[in-house]
């Protein structure tokens, strides 16, 4: 599997990563994501990476919008096994 990092700031901070951990590029990658990852999860509840996303694209959700209640999915989930 390849990363291929093409851009010059997103190098040099994956190298200074590299350099303070002592080591490799790819190793500095991994982990900068996985950080990344773990932040984003404890930080945001899914409405607010769907909103996120979504504004990201110029989109949004309709105003009024009103979650699908609970127990639809369980509905789903005993139709889809049954």
């Amino acid at each position: 599997m390849t990363l291929s990092i093409r851009n010059a700031e997103a190098d040099a901070l994956a190298r200074r990563l590299a350099q303070l951990d002592k080591s490799t590029i790819t190793d500095a990658v991994v982990v900068a994501l996985k950080e990344a990852i773990r932040r984003r999860v404890r930080e945001e509840v899914p409405s607010q990476t769907a909103r996120r996303l979504l504004a990201r694209r110029g989109l949004s959700f309709k105003p009024g919008r009103q979650p699908v209640p609970e127990e639809t999915w369980h509905e789903l989930d005993h139709d889809l096994s049954a």
